[in-house]
């Protein structure tokens, strides 16, 4: 079972999740500064989505951990 921690609280206000939309997938990236910016470089080597589709990496209030979301359409079932 999880137990908060008084550390996990100190969120940045600054960040707002993006609104829900049904056709949307919403990716969300937690991490080292350095480790979010990979990631991303990586998935647009990939062609999975341009790095400027990322909302620039942004601190989350807790010790070294930064946040940065995508959100792209996704193709109708067929």
């Amino acid at each position: 079972m999880y137990e908060s921690n008084p550390g996990d609280l100190k969120v940045s206000t600054q960040f707002k999740l993006p609104t829900y939309q049904p056709d949307r997938l919403c990716h969300i990236l937690l991490g080292d500064y350095a480790a979010v910016v990979e990631a991303i470089n990586r998935m647009e080597v990939l062609h999975y989505c341009d790095r400027v589709a990322w909302v620039d990496p942004m601190p989350t209030g807790r010790n070294g951990e930064y946040i940065s979301v995508m959100s792209r359409r996704i193709a109708p079932l067929e």
